[in-house]
């Protein structure tokens, strides 16, 4: 019966290196119901077979409820405000696709979404908040609902040169940086859609500061 936990073992390591939420569900779940077989045929004490057993119910509801949303198209306001206005995908299994790509999070007031300096600043989307662009001590911009951060990074390859800090509650969505790049080979439709947000989110930002007369400080952060 070793094989079983060995077979367990290699799934979960797998899991740990997708990219996408439903994928990394589907191996975890794979893993868990080969420990819990390993468990219960070799006769291991209730307490691994318990905490295995409710592995395994989490990964398989978490999962149903991705699969299900999926099937009926039930997206929450935030995602279909993104997806469907702002990226412009109405197809379900595109919508399915993105929605891997990325993880909601809040955020408090106070909290550094991108740190200036940083290497590989996240791309993220602001849903609701704002938040302030700072340049050391210096504020130097805003952001708020609608605006992506860490555009410009993720163009230039470049360190972010700004700092964005939730000046309110935000609620946002955070990408995973890897996976768009793997989004524009395997889907080049998708990665197009990715890439054209991205523009006009910059061409925006430059249109703003342009008639602020500000100069822009925001590479790699996402000036507002």
């Amino acid at each position: 019966m070793d094989w079983l936990i060995h077979l367990a073992g290699a799934l979960l390591v797998a899991s740990m290196v997708m990219t996408g939420l439903r994928p990394l569900r589907m191996l975890a779940l794979a893993a868990g119901l080969a420990a819990l077989a390993w468990a219960v045929l070799g006769g291991a004490g209730w307490v691994v077979i318990l905490w295995t057993g409710l592995f395994v119910l989490a990964n398989a509801v978490q999962l149903a409820i991705m699969v299900q949303r999926g099937r009926t198209g039930d997206l929450r306001a935030e995602e279909r405000e993104l997806l469907g206005h702002v990226l412009g995908v109405e197809e379900p299994s595109g919508q399915r696709r993105l929605l891997d790509l990325m993880r909601w999070r809040d955020v408090a007031p106070g909290e550094v979404l991108i740190r200036e300096g940083q290497g590989e600043p996240p791309l993220v989307y602001v849903a609701t908040g704002a938040g302030q662009v700072r340049v050391g001590d210096r504020t130097v911009g805003a952001c708020g609902s609608g605006d992506f951060l860490g555009e410009m990074s993720l163009v230039s390859g470049q360190r972010a040169t700004a700092s964005v800090i939730a000046e309110s509650a935000m609620r946002v969505a955070v990408f995973d940086r890897d996976a768009l790049r793997q989004l524009s080979s395997s889907a080049p439709e998708l990665g197009s859609v990715i890439a054209k947000a991205i523009n006009q989110s910059l061409a925006a930002k430059v249109v703003r500061m342009n008639r602020a007369g500000e100069v822009d400080f925001g590479g790699g952060a996402g000036e507002a």
